[in-house]
């Protein structure tokens, strides 16, 4: 054995084994499918069973789409009754044994067959397997069916071969082999009678590639309008997509864009559904008026036989040869196949012989024309991927006697049909795309038109305005929008109107507020001025009157000043005096005031901790001392009920992170303030007395605050502490 042969013939032997692999995968895929398909063959046997029961025939009609890879025969005796289908073509077979299966070759297709007793009658169930036709091309491939799924070159044989392997029914009995063939490739038979038919000639058409290849790579007039169509309604639709990205949905989406979206989506689905409808009505009377023609051409034909078989009584076998002659002559006079069955069902004559002689269609008629009351049908009928239309209609002879069956079957050509649609498409499609892109612009236009005055109401909204005049918008129609318009001139007006009376009572609201202000701040001083001038009344004769007066004097002219600059800015017009920050002595401010009110006549002490002057910080001088008045007789009244009530107030320098400031702590040992009014201390108007107006110390808040310091308070149940901070200033004058 040479090198080569001993390469070579481990490696066939490796392939054959993987082929056989292959092969019995394939059977075990096949026996699980043929034994489910079995199984349905029982319960179609049960139910034949059932209507044969009922003595009808007719009743077995409903059965013949029970499965359509199932069929089924009826006989009685040797003569078969009943036929499920009419298109396996077959000579005929013999009982070969009851309640088995066993593998048949068909004329068109490789089956299993089940013969079966039931009473008078035999019933044959056929199933299918793969087709099997004596040549193939496009409409004729011999394939397996549905339900098993096998590759074409897989073949069927009935005797065992070494290279296939075996397949079995579920009883263990041998049916077949299968084994891997080549392909068979596409045969032409141009030159057979069968080429020549008027509805079967598809059957023998083998497209040139080349041909196929170059017409759909050439772009006719058509095809341009289908992709200009095609690509507008593509924009239209990734525009649409975009901006729901960008907007994050349709409910985020302007009124305008929104309204913009309806139109486009409602006028392309109004296009899509018209353009469809309009090749579904286009297709649909064609087709409609092929059968109309075979229904006229099958009346005339039946008419022309009825003459021509005047006293006919019957058809048999031997009136083939001269049926097939006059038929295949009145087939080119009326542009169509005939076919004529006896009345048993059984092909007589035909104008397409071949058509039988290949094995491509049964010799036997539709079941549904021959077990039908009315013989009179119209239906479309299958050979191999070849589908057409057929009807069929009574042979009667001259006494109208019936002797026979003819069928008319008729190709509905789809090349004539793509014709009508190509010329229909291509007076449809140029006004389409044209209205389409109208459209379109029409609905922004109309988007834009709607939405304008929506939009110039929007503006005029954002920049309304309570305190400045707010014009009016023009707008003629009377529809919603108009109303919409209406309704906010409307506001306008009534804006004004409340504007007005909204300054006319913050005027008042301000008038009455300052009113209580400047009684609050005149009010203050007045205590302590009583209190100093009682004291006087009592030191009058002794020996410290008159050093006592002095320096009294002086503290009641400070205050009296203060009363008087204030009522003087009240009466210039109603507002405290703008702060006059500057730097101002406050220890002596401070000590000023407490000597005031140290004579008071709750005879409550009060301690001061700090130097009596020389401490600097920027304020108004003469605001503070309002300040000073507010918190002292607040503390003042703070102890009205504390059986020992003690007040001290603290004075210290350099205080904070940066050591810049003063800070003045007032103390007293009252009961505190209650936490649910501890927010609204420094409110305007909020006062726990009746007899105080609430504004003491929110305007010593305001004070403090426009200096640059800040005021707060601790408070608990053993007292109150007011921090008054002030930016300290080094020498008087900085």
């Amino acid at each position: 054995m040479s090198l080569r042969s001993r390469h070579i013939a481990p490696l066939l032997l490796l392939l054959l084994l993987c082929s056989c692999h292959d092969l019995s995968h394939e059977a075990s895929r096949l026996e699980r499918s043929i034994e489910q398909q079995t199984a349905k063959a029982q319960q179609l046997i049960a139910r034949v069973d059932y209507c044969l029961a009922q003595a009808s025939l007719d009743s077995l009609l409903s059965l013949n789409h029970f499965d359509d890879n199932i069929l089924f025969y009826v006989y009685n005796n040797r003569r078969m009754v009943y036929w499920s289908s009419s298109w396996l073509a077959g000579s005929h077979i013999t009982l070969y044994r009851y309640d088995q299966w066993y593998y048949h070759l068909f004329d068109n297709a490789h089956c299993l067959c089940y013969w079966t007793h039931l009473d008078e009658y035999n019933l044959l169930i056929v199933i299918p397997i793969k087709y099997d036709y004596a040549f193939e091309n496009t409409q004729l491939r011999n394939t397996y069916l549905p339900p098993y799924p096998l590759p074409d070159n897989v073949d069927i044989s009935f005797q065992k071969r070494n290279d296939g392997c075996e397949v079995h029914a579920a009883d263990g009995s041998y049916l077949f082999t299968i084994f891997q063939s080549e392909k068979r490739g596409q045969s032409s038979i141009e030159q057979s009678k069968l080429s020549r038919t008027f509805s079967f000639w598809k059957l023998t058409d083998v497209p040139d590639e080349n041909s196929q290849g170059r017409t759909e790579l050439s772009l006719s007039r058509l095809q341009i309008y289908v992709l200009i169509a095609a690509l507008v309604c593509l924009l239209v639709i990734c525009w649409g997509v975009i901006g729901l990205i960008k907007a994050r949905g349709f409910t985020n989406m302007r009124l305008r864009t929104k309204m913009l979206y309806v139109f486009v989506a409602l006028q392309m689905f109004s296009f899509v559904y018209i353009f469809l409808m309009s090749l579904i009505s286009v297709r649909q009377r064609y087709e409609q008026r092929q059968k109309d023609d075979l229904v006229a051409k099958t009346k005339y034909i039946q008419k022309t036989l009825q003459d021509s078989y005047f006293w006919t009584l019957h058809l048999s076998s031997r009136d083939t040869e001269a049926l097939n002659v006059d038929l295949r002559d009145w087939s080119y006079t009326y542009q169509t196949d005939i076919h004529v069955y006896n009345m048993a069902g059984d092909i007589v004559g035909t104008s397409a012989p071949a058509l039988f002689e290949y094995g491509l269609h049964s010799k036997h008629i539709a079941p549904e024309a021959f077990f039908v009351k009315n013989p009179n049908l119209l239906q479309y009928e299958q050979i191999g991927d070849l589908r057409y239309l057929c009807a069929y209609t009574e042979f009667y002879n001259g006494n109208y006697v019936q002797i026979g069956y003819i069928a008319v079957p008729l190709f509905i050509s789809s090349d004539e049909l793509d014709n009508e649609l190509n010329t229909f498409l291509g007076k449809l499609l140029p006004p389409y795309v044209v209205a389409l892109l109208l459209t379109v612009l029409l609905s922004v236009f109309l988007a834009r038109t709607l939405t304008r005055p929506l939009d110039t109401l929007s503006e005029k909204m954002r920049q309304l305005r309570i305190d400045r005049h707010n014009s009016y918008l023009q707008y003629d129609s009377e529809d919603e929008i108009g109303q919409l318009v209406a309704r906010y001139n409307e506001m306008v007006r009534e804006l004004e109107q409340s504007a007005q009376k909204l300054a006319a009572s913050e005027r008042e609201g301000a008038w009455r507020t300052m009113a209580r202000q400047i009684a609050h701040e005149i009010n203050n001083p007045l205590t302590p001025m009583k209190l100093t001038l009682q004291q006087l009344q009592r030191m009058r004769g002794t020996e410290r009157f008159d050093e006592y007066f002095e320096r009294s004097a002086k503290m009641l002219i400070d205050q009296i000043d203060n009363m008087s600059r204030i009522a003087s800015s009240f009466s210039s017009f109603a507002k405290m005096p703008e702060l006059q920050t500057t730097s101002v002595d406050v220890a002596a401010k401070l000590y000023s005031v407490i000597s005031l009110f140290s004579n008071n006549n709750q005879d409550v002490p009060i301690r001061y901790v700090g130097p009596q002057s020389g401490v600097f910080a920027l304020t108004d001088a003469e605001q503070i001392s309002l300040v000073f008045n507010n918190l002292i007789k607040n503390a003042l009244q703070a102890v009205e009920d504390v059986e020992h009530g003690d007040i001290i107030i603290m004075l210290k320098q350099n205080v904070g992170t940066d050591g810049q400031q003063i800070e003045i702590s007032i103390s007293d040992n009252g009961r505190g303030i209650p936490a649910d009014i501890q927010e609204k201390v420094f409110v305007p108007n909020f006062t726990t007395k009746t007899t105080g107006t609430g504004l003491g110390l929110a305007i010593s808040k305001n004070i403090v605050e426009g200096s640059g310091g800040h005021i707060r308070f601790r408070t608990s149940d053993k007292g109150t502490i007011f921090y008054v901070t002030l930016l300290a200033s080094q020498t008087d004058g900085e």
